[in-house]
């Protein structure tokens, strides 16, 4: 009887530690995403300074972020996006806005790929 307890208490907790990891990597990837598309928006517009400022923001919740995304995801993935990010306040400086808004677009979506392939669901279970 002991072992069936156990055995269920083990059970939940597993699946207790697995829905919180989904859930945490869900929540910041859509800080992340939404961060990149405002920048994609503010440079589709040609503001220089509120670029640089949300280029920096969008850094600085990376920072945050990625030592979660990185428990969890394959760095491979995440290496591109780091590289990406941390170019964006490069291309608001140089007011290079085509360039800021195709990456901060990439960037975004690739975001997105994770979320969409962590996420539980009947297509990546089976």
């Amino acid at each position: 009887m002991n072992r069936i307890v156990v055995s269920v208490i083990v059970l939940l907790l597993v699946f207790g530690i697995a829905t919180f990891s989904v859930m945490s990597l869900d929540a910041s990837c859509k800080t992340l995403a939404s961060s990149l598309d405002e920048i994609k928006q503010t440079a589709e517009l040609g503001d220089r300074e509120k670029a640089i400022e949300l280029s920096q923001k969008t850094l600085e919740i990376w920072d945050k972020e990625e030592k979660k995304i990185s428990l969890l995801v394959n760095h491979g993935e995440i290496d591109e996006i780091e590289k990406i990010i941390k170019s964006l306040p490069i291309y608001a400086r140089q007011d290079n806005m085509e360039k800021l808004e195709e990456k901060s677009s990439i960037a975004a979506e690739r975001v997105r790929h994770i979320r969409d392939k962590e996420n539980v669901s009947a297509g990546n279970v089976f």
